[in-house]
């Protein structure tokens, strides 16, 4: 899965940090402002763009989206809202992915965070490795790392032979991998473009659909505040 992870972030280094129309993959954007119908303010790149959305939009919302043109408008088309991660990362993140990947059985982990929340002094790691014992009590692992200056999220789930592999970057919108027996079966991106690139770094079947987390927690369970 480490090797999967290096392939997804050399697909992002393809991207120019100038703003460029008709890029091959999507950009993050900011919707800053809305100022008619249909027409917004949004940030991205450090720029303020004002242009159009045939799609409603939220303001303050973070989002993925695709950008073209046509005379004298720029066009976003295919926009994916963020989902809600505060990309709260373990700093051996990394590590513990792949030591799943190595020890599938998740005794270990359950022995991992048993012992890190007992002895855990800052709030913010305490909340990590509470939220990560929810998502285990759900039958999915739900991990915060930092690879190549960026962060992301891993979630895995499995049943039987039958794996689920959710894989969120804060530069790159998320996929869903579906593997049988460790071998890559499936991948799901909400992106034309984005599956025009996967093909070819992977050799599997891609499929572009609405991706959703395997686990998100409620906020309602632990208050973390004080």
């Amino acid at each position: 899965m480490i090797n999967a992870i290096n392939k997804i972030q050399k697909l992002t280094n393809t991207k120019s940090k100038t703003i460029e129309l008709n890029t091959s993959l999507p950009i993050s954007l900011k919707v800053a402002e809305k100022i008619g119908h249909n027409r917004y303010i949004l940030n991205f790149a450090n720029k303020s763009l004002n242009t159009r959305s045939a799609k409603q939009l939220n303001v303050g919302a973070e989002y993925w989206g695709e950008i073209s043109s046509n005379s004298d408008n720029i066009i976003i088309t295919g926009l994916y809202q963020k989902p809600s991660f505060d990309f709260m990362v373990l700093e051996d993140g990394l590590l513990l992915i792949e030591r799943l990947v190595s020890e599938p059985d998740t005794a270990w982990l359950y022995e991992y965070l048993k012992q890190n929340l007992l002895t855990c002094s800052q709030k913010e790691n305490f909340e990590i490795y509470a939220n990560m014992l929810l998502a285990l009590q759900n039958n999915t692992i739900n991990i915060g790392f930092k690879y190549s200056e960026n962060l992301g999220v891993f979630q895995y789930k499995k049943q039987k032979n039958y794996t689920k592999i959710y894989l969120v970057f804060s530069n790159f919108a998320p996929l869903l991998f579906e593997l049988e027996a460790s071998d890559f079966k499936k991948i799901t991106t909400p992106f034309k473009k984005v599956a025009k690139a996967l093909n070819n770094s992977f050799e599997c079947e891609i499929a572009v659909s609405d991706v959703k987390p395997l686990w998100v927690k409620n906020n309602s369970l632990i208050d973390f505040k004080g």
